[in-house]
């Protein structure tokens, strides 16, 4: 379906989950962040 060969294919899944948790991990320690400034409940 793709020009990518499946190590290209796996290469590029691994990055891109990488790339997801350090999303995801900033996103929480940022939502820490705003909640130990000022908590919403």
């Amino acid at each position: 379906m793709s020009s990518l060969s499946e190590s290209e294919a796996k290469e590029f899944h691994s990055a891109y989950v990488m790339g997801f948790a350090g999303f995801v991990g900033i996103a929480i320690v940022a939502h820490y962040l705003l909640y130990a400034w000022k908590p919403w409940f």
